[in-house]
């Protein structure tokens, strides 16, 4: 067996069973008329498997389904890098989902590669209220998020997934189907109890794919999968799985509010504290409203505003030629403004959603006796910028 493939797999290996203890004793078996030596493990069975038993494994799985895997943990995460070629074009999608329902964070990255230039590329960890996510050139920020709502990032995925099937979506699920039939090698660490089998079977075109399996436990349960071309040159998929409490790291740091320091004094952002990014919140009118010698506006935040802030570091504006001719502070409720030429301006946020917070369902108005064009912008005073990012 390739030497480094079983080493990349060794490496992702995390125990997705209860080990087994070991009988200690050795014990040999046949592969393909040669005589191999494994280790007898405690309920008898001669540990790696044979080639037949690991083939006759794969039949009795069908397929490997993350999500349907992921339902099953409280902690878990799931990489899947899949490459195609689409016209002659190199194409790979990569994903990876970590959650922990216990205290309620999940992280999702994802980034797209089209002919060796990135198209996608973000990440983002959530649940608590401070919120992490990289920007449109991949580097974090931190944002918040006062009134978390937690949700499985598998749950999440899946339901955004049978909505609009044709979208970029992780390929979270491999049909075992083709392998039918093939033989195997295994080699294993019978101290680990981890095994990788290999196998040479007919891909969908009938080029030859070099298919890799690995198992953690016994009886054994499939965590990880990697398909190469029959040269290995080519990697065309792989998917691994932990439910190790390690693999979930960050979300202590974010628990604790330390994950700043930690990544600061491991050289992986380069200043001691991230940028601020402001709740992602622009105003767009819907009705417009016209009453005696007075003209205005009015909205509502809408459903898919899922960040909600605190009212009292908001502030609407009333821009009239790139100057701010009105502002509230959302907390105030409302305020009348009358300029020096008899203009006025009043500003209304109705606080109909969650209380205290910027969130669905609140709605604003915005009133005036001026004949004038005019702009509604936000100022976030958290982070100290525009939300139209327009300075």
């Amino acid at each position: 067996m390739n030497r480094a493939i079983l080493m990349s797999l060794l490496l992702l290996a995390t125990s997705l069973a209860g080990c087994t203890e070991l009988g200690g004793e050795e014990c040999e078996y046949d592969v393909d008329g040669n005589t191999m030596y494994g280790t007898l493990i405690e309920d008898g069975s001669c540990f790696p498997m044979t080639g037949g038993e690991f083939g006759r494994m794969i039949s009795e799985a069908s397929h490997f389904d993350g999500y349907s895997l992921a339902s099953q943990y409280s902690f878990f995460s799931l990489d899947v890098d899949e490459i195609t070629s689409v016209d002659g074009t190199e194409v790979i999608n990569s994903w990876r989902l970590w959650k922990n329902d216990t205290i309620g964070l999940s992280y999702v990255g994802h980034s797209l590669e089209i002919d060796g230039v990135k198209v996608v590329e973000y990440e983002i960890y959530h649940g608590l209220t401070d919120v992490y996510f990289s920007d449109s050139d991949g580097d974090l920020q931190r944002g918040r998020d006062m009134h978390p709502d937690y949700e499985d990032p598998f749950v999440e995925i899946f339901r955004l997934s049978q909505q609009d099937p044709n979208g970029v979506w992780p390929a979270f699920y491999y049909d075992f189907s083709p392998l039918e039939g093939q033989s195997w090698v295994v080699t294993g660490d019978a101290s680990e109890l981890f095994q990788v089998g290999r196998t040479i079977s007919d891909g969908t075109n009938g080029e030859a794919r070099e298919v890799y399996v690995a198992t953690q436990g016994f009886p054994p349960v499939i965590q990880a999968i990697e398909v190469f071309s029959d040269s290995l040159s080519e990697r065309l998929y792989f998917i691994g799985a932990s439910i190790e409490d390690d693999a979930m790291e960050y979300f202590y740091l974010l628990q604790d509010g330390t994950l700043e320091e930690v990544w600061y004094s491991g050289g992986y952002i380069p200043n001691p504290t991230i940028d601020r990014a402001p709740i992602p919140f622009i105003l767009v009118p819907e009705v417009m409203l016209i009453e005696g010698g007075s003209t205005g506006v009015t909205g509502i935040v809408p459903e898919a505003m899922k960040h909600e802030v605190n009212l009292s570091e908001i502030e609407m504006h009333v821009f009239v030629e790139n100057s701010s001719v009105a502002s509230l502070i959302l907390d105030d409720g409302s305020t009348n403004i009358t300029l020096d030429d008899g203009t006025w301006w009043e500003l209304r946020w109705e606080d109909a959603g969650l209380v205290g917070l910027l969130s669905y369902m609140d709605s604003y108005t915005v009133t005036t006796n001026s004949s004038e064009t005019y702009d509604i912008r936000i100022f976030d005073h958290w982070a100290q910028a525009w939300t139209d990012h327009v300075d």
